[in-house]
């Protein structure tokens, strides 16, 4: 077994842009999330909100890694990090939130997934994210989840349980559900079912949809076809049917 510590930092500076971002009509702006954003560019992307800001972020990975079938494989990898706030325009607290990102995977039919922040170091909010994910059998994957959210400015308190499995009945058909459950409210949030015929390079897929919308029940239908693999023939992806000669 090998144990791999990998830090990282990332030190980001932003001068005037020279136009106040509240004087013009922004199309590209910025909208509440959990998450950090991106201090680099282009990952930056709403740039009508471009701001003046100065972000330093630090962290530090740690996998353990193994040996298995003659290839290395990481089982385990945690990922913590936070920002130090010098001048932050959507942010204006010293520090972020600490983060931590755990991914274990003891086996390959079996993965277990937590993404979780809390206010280590100032006020905040708490989330935690957790993800199961088992293959007990080759045709059937099943999954598990939990979303936690407590104190966020923008969002409601959330205790959100997920479920979710794929049952391949044969080589052409499959079964799929999808359950979400909302602990705070006691609502069953959103049923999904749906049928797979798998059609070689196509696979299509009909399915029905139940959400309740805080008391409001809501129904749909949903066709989808998906492509997962080329055509037989091929066409110039280059024809201009506007250009000359044709």
């Amino acid at each position: 077994m090998r144990h791999v510590i990998q830090p990282f930092t990332n030190f980001s500076w932003v001068s005037d842009p020279g136009v106040n971002p509240a004087a013009i009509l922004q199309f590209d702006r910025v909208e509440p999330t959990t998450k950090l954003r991106p201090i680099d560019f282009p990952e930056f992307t709403t740039i009508d909100s471009i701001d003046r800001w100065t972000i330093w972020r630090l962290g530090v990975r740690n996998r353990l890694e193994t040996r298995r079938d003659d290839s290395n494989i990481t089982w385990f990898e945690l990922e913590t990090y936070f920002d130090v706030n010098f001048e932050n325009p959507y942010d204006r607290t010293p520090y972020s939130n600490l983060f931590n990102k755990i991914r274990f995977t003891p086996l390959p039919w079996a993965s277990l997934a937590i993404d979780s922040q809390v206010p280590a170091f100032d006020t905040g909010f708490t989330e935690v994210n957790t993800t199961v994910a088992v293959q007990p059998m080759a045709n059937l994957q099943l999954n598990v989840g939990h979303r936690y959210l407590n104190d966020n400015p923008f969002f409601q308190n959330s205790s959100l349980f997920t479920f979710g499995g794929y049952y391949r009945i044969n080589d052409n058909w499959g079964f799929a559900v999808q359950e979400q459950y909302e602990a705070t409210s006691g609502l069953l949030e959103q049923q999904r079912y749906a049928v797979y015929r798998d059609l070689s390079s196509w696979v299509a897929s009909l399915g029905a949809v139940v959400r309740d919308n805080k008391g409001v029940r809501e129904y749909g239908v949903l066709l989808t076809f998906t492509l997962k693999a080329f055509p037989k023939f091929g066409f110039d992806l280059n024809f201009d049917p506007g250009g000359a000669g044709q």
